[in-house]
C-alpha cells in the first residue's frame, strides 16, 4: 500500500503522515480532506485511530486490487477473445483449403475419366470405322 497525503486541513495532514509513515509515496493513492482517490470522512469514517485508518485503508486497497485483477481477467480474455478469432481465421482458411484440394481432385479425377473415356471411345470408333 502506498499513499500520498494532501489535506488542506494541516492537523490532519500530520495525523496522516503520521500514521502513515511506512506507506508515504509521492506515486500512490492520494488521500485528501477535500478530493482525491481516498477522501477522509467520505471513504474514511471520522474520528480514527491508527489502527482504525489502516484497517480502512487496507480495504479500500483490496477493493482496488480486485478491481485491478477484475480488469486484468477482462483484459485476459479480450486477449483470449481476439486469439480464438484469429484461430477461427486460421481455421476457416484451412477449412477452404481442403475444400478447395478435394474440389480439384474430384475435378482432376472428372478430367482424368472424360480424358479415358474419350480415348476408348476414339479407339472404340477406328476398330469400327477400321474394319469396313
Amino acid at each position: 500500500m502506498r499513499f500520498r497525503v494532501e489535506c488542506k486541513s494541516l492537523l490532519l495532514q500530520k495525523a496522516l503522515e503520521g500514521f502513515l509513515k511506512d506507506y508515504i509515496s509521492d506515486d500512490g493513492m492520494v488521500i485528501s480532506d477535500e478530493k482525491g482517490d481516498i477522501i477522509i470522512g467520505k471513504d474514511i469514517k471520522k474520528p480514527f485511530s491508527r489502527s482504525q485508518l489502516l484497517l480502512q485503508l487496507e480495504k479500500i486497497w483490496q477493493k482496488r486490487d480486485n478491481k485491478k485483477e477484475i480488469h486484468k481477467v477482462h483484459n485476459l480474455d479480450s486477449k483470449l477473445d481476439d486469439k480464438l478469432e484469429i484461430d477461427m481465421d486460421i481455421f476457416d482458411d484451412l477449412i477452404q483449403k481442403e475444400e478447395n484440394r478435394r474440389s480439384n481432385s474430384f475435378e482432376e479425377k472428372l478430367d482424368i475419366l472424360i480424358d479415358e473415356f474419350s480415348t476408348k471411345l476414339k479407339n472404340l470408333i477406328k476398330e469400327e470405322y477400321g474394319k469396313k
